[in-house]
């Protein structure tokens, strides 16, 4: 059966985000004039959507009976959106930026934590059979607020970076998953708020090693 409502006020995720909303835009907004740490934010966005694919990717392989389209076509999206990210990455940077490593990544570890903290705490509650619905309605309602906020600061600051036709790919993947999971609202709420704790974490360790950086931030 289709969930009533819509994944925004079901969850209840954009008032959880509401007073980190300008904190992440003002972030954005320092990071999209300085080019070398703006090369190193978009190639940890390339890495959690390599993660998110693989996370399909692995999920699924061994079922075949839900293999189908749907599930082949979001995998080709998220491995595609990695690929996005990566070339504007080294776009902006000038020269290659290999992998992900601590040198060309930013907070590389606490991304890696954020990511997998979140897919392990909601596969706990949810149990692996559901995980993949759950993981991914969590991780697309995250994807779409914060690329949402960053496609309105590049425009503001001029800076090319065509990303609504990957918003529009990660609002279909949400409606996809709410459809497939959503009516449960109590525990959507639930889940919303769990990421959002680690979400900010994330935010803190982002503005935690870059402050000094982004202050003095070289024009693009």
């Amino acid at each position: 059966m289709k969930p009533c409502g819509d994944p925004w006020t079901a969850s209840g995720m954009k008032d959880y985000n509401k007073q980190h909303e300008a904190p992440v835009r003002d972030f954005l907004a320092r990071l999209v004039q300085d080019t070398d740490n703006h090369a190193k934010f978009l190639n940890m966005l390339s890495m959690l959507e390599h993660m998110g694919s693989r996370k399909i990717m692995v999920s699924q392989m061994n079922k075949q009976d839900v293999l189908d389209q749907d599930t082949l076509q979001h995998l080709a999206e998220e491995a595609r959106h990695a690929y996005f990210f990566k070339r504007h990455a080294e776009r902006i940077n000038g020269e290659p930026m290999p992998g992900w490593v601590d040198e060309n990544t930013m907070t590389r570890v606490p991304a890696l934590m954020y990511f997998g903290r979140m897919d392990a705490g909601i596969s706990k509650q949810v149990g692996d059979d559901a995980a993949y619905g759950w993981v991914s309605l969590i991780i697309e309602l995250r994807a779409c607020w914060l690329y949402r906020i960053y496609n309105e600061v590049v425009e503001a600051a001029d800076v090319h970076l065509p990303l609504k036709g990957l918003i529009a790919e990660e609002d279909g993947h949400l409606e996809e998953m709410f459809e497939m999971c959503g009516e449960n609202y109590d525990q959507l709420q639930a889940l919303s708020r769990y990421e959002t704790e680690l979400f900010v974490k994330l935010w803190t360790a982002l503005e935690a090693a870059y402050p000094e950086g982004l202050d003095n931030a070289k024009a693009a």
